[in-house]
């Protein structure tokens, strides 16, 4: 889709120009800092540091790394892991700032710097993605890509984990599609043996599942008792967006050894759902599939209908009340729907339908 092209390209002259921003600050900035400091501060009521050489070597690490930013705004592809660096830099000098400020009482002058540094953190770690992941953009351009040239036996498996149901419903458009154009389609639901992975779920769940997303930390889940040698010629595979990465079940599938055979050799789609940022998460799906030894021939991302803040409102208020468009106080700011667009589910179709007539050329290497 030539949307998402654009997109795609805007997103990354954004954060491009946000690395010349934060080069320049950080370069005029400091250089400023030390030249004019004394008025400043006396200006603002600062202590004056009572160790001035530590406060120039401070000046002049956080000169260093507005230069780091700058090279990376110059040339991003060749100097990105200087993106990994500025991450540790400002990640420490954020943590130390409000350490200080909180527990040592340091100046609040020192605290909007602190903050600075917290955002740009962020805004490194987006790039570092982005710039990991260049053929992302490419595969959600909305194409389907050539499949093994293998034995067609138009049978799909659906292979899902939808805590909340939009995923679900989304691939049962896709699963439309498919139907359309002759293929037989079986679904297997991925069920979790822990109990807090389920919808509605209490506040206590729903933290759990914040800080094991946070850390990374899978799931067990059941069996999913699919043979290697299964007759399906297609798998779609779908996951939501926890915390910019992959669900924890959906994680525990792709890492338990005895699943590889289910797409090792076949063709496999992906369908991403979220409330916003799907890049990362649905690289790591791209990334999992490529290690089991399929065949990519589509992949697919949706953001749940609204805009922001209305989006996380929306999804923050789902989980508390279980239904969508309340409190009916904030009509017009929460969403009255929950999930994805109309406009979804029609590409969502035209995507299975898509995949059940794709080409199949690729040699088969098993």
């Amino acid at each position: 889709m030539e949307s998402v092209e654009q997109s795609s390209n805007l997103s990354r002259s954004i954060l491009r120009y946000l690395c010349l921003l934060t080069a320049l600050a950080n370069g005029f900035g400091n250089l400023l800092l030390v030249l004019f400091f004394h008025p400043l501060f006396e200006w603002l009521k600062v202590p004056f540091p009572q160790d001035l050489p530590t406060f120039f070597f401070v000046a002049g690490f956080s000169f260093t790394m507005g230069v780091l930013a700058l090279l990376v705004f110059l040339n991003p592809e060749k100097n990105m892991n200087l993106l990994i660096v500025g991450i540790l830099g400002k990640g420490i000098y954020a943590f130390i700032t409000f350490y200080f400020y909180v527990f040592e009482k340091l100046h609040w002058f020192y605290l909007p710097f602190g903050i600075w540094d917290a955002v740009y953190v962020v805004i490194f770690f987006l790039f570092l993605i982005k710039l990991l992941s260049t053929d992302i953009s490419r595969l959600n351009q909305g194409n389907v890509f050539e499949g093994l040239n293998r034995k067609q036996t138009n049978k799909a498996l659906l292979i899902i984990f939808s805590l909340t149901g939009t995923g679900r419903t989304g691939m049962e458009h896709i699963k439309a599609g498919l139907e359309r154009k002759g293929y037989t389609v079986d679904t297997k639901n991925i069920e979790p043996e822990e109990k807090i992975f389920h919808f509605p779920m209490t506040f206590w769940d729903f933290v759990q599942i914040v800080i094991r997303a946070i850390l990374r930390r899978p799931t067990r889940i059941k069996p999913l008792n699919i043979p290697s040698d299964h007759s399906y010629d297609l798998i779609v595979a779908e996951s939501q967006t926890w915390l910019v990465g992959i669900s924890a079940p959906i994680e525990a599938m792709f890492e338990d050894p005895k699943n590889r055979g289910i797409f090792e050799g076949r063709d496999v789609a992906i369908l991403t759902v979220c409330r916003g940022a799907w890049r990362r998460s649905q690289a790591m799906m791209v990334r999992w599939i490529q290690k089991l030894g399929a065949n990519i021939v589509g992949v697919k991302a949706f953001s749940h209908i609204g805009w922001e803040p209305s989006r996380i409102l929306s999804l923050w208020f789902y989980l508390i009340f279980k239904q969508a468009g309340r409190p009916r106080i904030l009509d017009g700011l929460v969403q009255p729907r929950y999930g994805l667009s109309d406009d979804a589910f029609r590409q969502l179709e035209l995507f299975g339908e898509d995949l059940a007539q794709r080409k199949r050329t690729v040699i088969c290497q098993q």
